[in-house]
């Protein structure tokens, strides 16, 4: 079944003597890349193997271009699915078996209740809880806040963090959003890595919450998350394409009225956007801008943040954000990040971060330790700016 949060798919067949579940992802297209899936299988006989085949959708989405392109089956299929027995625990299956745009997952379980999904989930309402117990548990340091109400009306929940009595307008500015593609659900597992850190007991840590002020929104794109759809690429507009004047996500125009607010004070020190690369990406991956679209200062700032970033993480991948072609600059100047260097001060850095899903890593105790190293990362940089 898959009626509940986030739940994603469409029963094709079942084999009770096989105990083969056989599914496609039901998300709608127009909503996004039809490519999560999610589901709850009950009454397994413990005493033989599950498997669940998942057949890709055989489906089309628009790209920035406005052209219809056909969904590749490698977006649907990872190597490894995301597994529970609790539904809240998750690791990961053993390799896919793979026979066209078909993959079968095979699970021993002690457990007559499992949950397989593309990644492991994590929903709108998880990320209202998290925030507000965090804000609970951390009253001193971490407070709560709604950032909106998105256009379905879910609430979109995000984390402020800062302790002791430096002044706000002294403290530079943080921002961190995940999940603008609804799917890329490790966007959400690194954020969730960044804040819990910032609030231990590392010293870096420490020094960083004391000097500067940090927003984490973990999941920005809630309605396609609780619909299980994709997002990416969703009609009317992707909400990563949706940093116009007047855009269509009330989330994404309530993150630039706080983001403008913390530039024109001149504070906006970092800006990252949270989210997962192509299916073959295998080393933590950064969207970089560069002159003549950004200033010389913005982009020697930039430089010594992703320096201390691969020495954090070894290997790094650096894809350009620049405009492919002049004629693609109105689709550029609608991305969250060329947006907020746009409207930031001379040394703001602004980067988009995809961590690689498609690997043994891709699991919330791998996303929380990349989380980890942009913490880090985060420190050191601000460290040395100051």
């Amino acid at each position: 079944m898959a009626d509940f949060e986030s739940g994603s798919a469409r029963v094709l067949a079942t084999d009770s003597a096989t105990q083969t579940v056989r599914i496609t992802p039901a998300g709608d297209a127009a909503r996004g890349m039809p490519s999560w899936w999610y589901v709850r299988i009950d009454g397994i006989d413990v005493g033989k193997p599950l498997t669940l085949e998942v057949v890709a959708r055989d489906a089309t989405t628009p790209n920035d271009d406005g052209v219809q392109r056909p969904l590749n089956p490698n977006w649907t299929l990872p190597t490894r699915a995301a597994v529970s027995m609790d539904g809240v625990t998750w690791t990961q299956t053993a390799p896919v078996e793979r026979n066209g745009n078909v993959g079968a997952y095979r699970v021993a379980t002690s457990s007559p209740t499992l949950s397989l999904a593309w990644g492991p989930p994590f929903t709108g309402t998880q990320a209202v809880e998290y925030v507000e117990r965090t804000g609970r548990e951390h009253p001193r340091t971490a407070q709560a806040f709604t950032l909106a109400t998105s256009r379905e009306g879910r609430s979109v929940s995000g984390l402020r963090i800062a302790e002791g009595e430096r002044p706000t307008a002294t403290r530079p500015a943080v921002w961190v959003i995940a999940r603008q593609h609804a799917w890329e659900c490790g966007g959400t597992w690194v954020g969730l890595g960044l804040s819990d850190w910032l609030l231990g007991s590392d010293e870096s840590a420490v020094a960083l919450r004391r000097a500067a002020e940090i927003f984490v929104v973990p999941v920005m794109d809630v309605d396609h998350v609780a619909t299980g759809d994709g997002g990416k690429n969703a009609l009317p507009q992707d909400h990563n394409r949706d940093w116009s004047e007047a855009p269509h996500w009330p989330e994404v125009a309530a993150a630039q009225k706080r983001i403008l607010e913390v530039t024109k004070e001149k504070r906006l020190a970092v800006f990252l956007d949270l989210h997962n690369p192509s299916p073959g990406a295998t080393v933590q991956t950064f969207y970089v801008q560069k002159p003549p679209y950004v200033s010389e200062a913005s982009a020697a700032a930039q430089q010594r943040f992703l320096d201390g970033a691969r020495s954090l993480f070894g290997e790094i991948r650096l894809n350009d954000g620049n405009p492919s072609v002049p004629a693609h600059l109105h689709i550029w100047e609608r991305i969250s990040t060329p947006w907020v260097l746009c409207r930031g001060h001379a040394s703001t850095v602004s980067l988009t971060v995809e961590t690689p899903w498609n690997i043994p890593e891709g699991t919330p105790e791998g996303y929380r330790e990349v989380g980890r190293k942009l913490g880090l990362a985060l420190a050191r940089f601000l460290r040395d700016s100051e």
